[in-house]
């Protein structure tokens, strides 16, 4: 007898395949994007440039993931993945060449990190939506939660890897650990088999045109996409701002850089392996409504804290609240989405998630230089709050959810 099933979307090989090659990914991403952040801190020592270095990350992803999505709809979505992490391997080699060899300025790894953005915006609707070929029929709010659980799995181990690697073999190991997590990545996605998807023939601006005609359509669904932009700009920012409040105000260094993040990260698979049994059984709007809630009260704590470990156990509620949100939300959006459309919904969340990042920093880094980065943290929540409560009256009759989701319940 099995003490622990098998979680159902792993009854696929494939699924099992893509889950653990991308698992290595992003565990190096996450390794390289600590070591780029103490790289620009101890480069400029400015948290406004903290900001703007997520500025040109994220940028890709506000200016292209919306055809990108479109992209994952018309052609094969594992072939973009493949292209888009081997050019992820070539940038992060460089980086890690340059960063050792001492000849890395603040323009070359600018335009590096807009490069990597610039891949990762075509590879994360593909990728999202290649979990969910491979997934076993029925099991695509599990999917989602599970590929939840694998992001925020890494932002429990990558930083954690980063804080011991920057002080015992330099920043540039980050880079190369990251180079060759692509390596593993795509030996898995090699063996992957998906079946073909997209109709090549089709126009790309009146296709990711009509997902937006789709969304507008459907108010429950518009007003969880409005919620996640909300998230993205004003509260979901302030990670940005991390290395400062680890070294300036609670004067910890690289180790408590990696220990906060991974302590966020710790809260974020706890929440995401919470959220892949609790997406089961309850109804979708009103776990958004509650990781929302978690998340917010959390990081604006955070913002006040100057006890070290208070502000780790903050971060990790925070990191559990957040995905809670996240995991609901997009459940939300691609159960509810016809499996055609489905490349282009997820380019539309991945737009106001992570494409509208690059706002968020802008906001993280200007309120900052004005008012300090606590201030900035709670007026970014503060305003989080404030428009979720707005959004919520408008789409949705109350937080339990629309009628037409408890239906589907």
């Amino acid at each position: 007898m099995k003490f622990f099933p098998q979680p159902a979307p792993f009854r696929s090989a494939a699924f099992r395949m893509l889950f653990f090659g991308q698992a290595a990914s992003f565990v190096g991403s996450w390794v390289q994007n600590v070591g780029q952040g103490w790289l620009v801190y101890q480069m400029t020592g400015s948290p406004f440039w903290l900001g703007l270095f997520g500025f040109a990350g994220s940028l890709p992803l506000l200016l292209f993931s919306l055809p990108a999505g479109a992209l994952a709809d018309r052609f094969a979505r594992k072939r973009i993945v493949i292209l888009a992490q081997t050019a992820a391997l070539f940038l992060a080699s460089s980086l890690g060449l340059l960063a050792f060899l001492h000849l890395l300025s603040l323009p070359a790894l600018a335009l590096i990190v807009f490069g990597l953005g610039l891949a990762g915006s075509f590879e994360l609707p593909a990728r999202q939506a290649l979990f969910l070929d491979v997934a076993p029929d029925g099991e695509i709010r599990a999917a989602v939660a599970w590929n939840s659980v694998l992001f925020n799995g890494a932002r429990l181990i990558g930083p954690a890897i980063a804080a011991y690697v920057i002080p015992w073999l330099g920043v540039a190991a980050c880079f190369w650990i990251n180079a060759l997590s692509y390596l593993i990545s795509l030996a898995c996605l090699f063996r992957v088999s998906s079946p073909p998807r997209g109709s090549p023939d089709k126009p790309v601006l009146p296709s990711f045109g009509e997902a937006f005609r789709y969304l507008t359509a459907r108010k429950p669904l518009l007003g969880q996409a409005c919620l996640i932009g909300l998230v993205t700009i004003f509260g979901w920012s302030y990670t940005v701002l991390l290395p400062f409040f680890a070294e300036s105000l609670l004067h910890s260094g690289p180790k408590g850089l990696g220990l906060l993040i991974s302590a966020n990260g710790a809260g974020s698979l706890v929440g995401g392996l919470a959220a892949a049994g609790l997406v089961r059984r309850f109804p979708l709007p009103r776990l958004v409504f509650v990781g929302l809630g978690l998340f917010l009260l959390s990081a604006a704590s955070f913002a006040v804290s100057r006890l070290f470990f208070l502000s780790m156990a903050l971060l990790a509620l925070a990191g559990s609240g957040l995905v809670i949100f996240l995991s609901a939300g997009n459940a939300f959006l691609q159960e509810q989405t016809a499996p055609e459309l489905r490349g282009r919904v997820v380019g539309v969340s991945a737009f106001l998630f992570q494409g509208l990042f690059p706002v968020g920093s802008l906001f993280a880094a200007l309120a900052s230089r004005l008012w300090g980065a606590p201030a900035a943290v709670l007026i970014g929540t503060g305003l989080c709050g404030l428009g979720a409560l707005g959004v919520a009256a408008w789409s949705f009759r109350c937080p339990c959810g629309s009628r037409a989701s408890a239906r589907r319940e």
